[in-house]
């Protein structure tokens, strides 16, 4: 199977966007899901041309890592942390 890419675009709230990104660091979660079988990247970047929008860079080895991946006790702190920093988010797919 091929690997798949995932753009993820959130979209923060006015002027938290740095402080979701050092939420997730701080609550464990990014060390967390690198840890994860399958995860080869998962990264997460403040992005210099839109205010206020963190990127999260992530690449799976399969649809079974990423399909596990999403059932992650740890998924529902990331949930928790969004509710609180984000508006919304785009997701973009790539296989």
């Amino acid at each position: 199977m091929e690997n798949i890419i995932l753009h993820v675009y959130y979209r923060c709230k006015s002027g938290v966007a740095e402080d979701f990104v050092r939420a997730i660091k701080d609550s464990g979660v990014q060390a967390l899901v690198r840890a994860e079988d399958g995860c080869i990247q998962y990264d997460y970047h403040l992005s210099l041309e839109e205010n206020d929008t963190v990127v999260l860079l992530e690449k799976w080895c399969d649809a079974d890592a990423l399909a596990a991946h999403m059932q992650q006790p740890h998924m529902e702190t990331l949930k928790t942390l969004k509710s609180r920093f984000v508006h919304d988010a785009v997701i973009e797919r790539y296989e």
